[in-house]
């Protein structure tokens, strides 16, 4: 057993070594993607009285896991093309991207678990209506996706 431990210790290093440009933001995704499953769990099994479902909570680590492979993947070819800081900033724009549609998502869920919260309505109102017709070409692409 301690020969696999230390196997999976000299292996994995290296790569958490690799990676420890952008620790912080998979550490942020991490949290945000732990935020959304908790309130769309809360939000399913206290508002719709749903159960827990295992394909639904499949789905999302999933997701929360592609997003990690894209952020890796930039990073490594950023670094791989020489351009290590044009790849971080494209992770900033890809983090703050999933920061909003998850923050609006989250936000959703709170409403319908508190529903009498104003605050909380607000906050919703204003990150997802009047936040988005400040960005060009968002609110088409929303409306276009709403319609497929």
């Amino acid at each position: 057993m301690d020969n696999i431990r230390g196997v999976l210790v000299c292996s994995i290093a290296p790569i958490a070594a690799y990676f420890h440009p952008i620790q912080n933001v998979l550490s942020a995704l991490l949290v945000l993607f732990a935020l959304n499953f908790a309130f769309g769990l809360l939000a399913g099994i206290i508002v719709n009285k749903e159960t827990f479902q295992i394909k639904k909570a499949f789905i999302c680590g999933i997701e929360a896991c592609v997003f990690f492979v894209i952020m890796a993947s930039v990073f490594y070819v950023g670094d791989h093309i020489e351009n290590k800081s044009g790849a971080l900033q494209c992770i900033t724009a890809i983090t703050y991207t999933l920061i909003y549609f998850y923050s609006v998502n989250i936000f959703k869920n709170l409403k319908r678990l508190f529903p009498k919260s104003r605050a909380i309505a607000f906050i919703y109102f204003v990150i997802s209506i009047e936040f988005v017709s400040k960005i060009p070409h968002l609110e088409k692409f929303l409306k276009q996706e709403a319609a497929t």
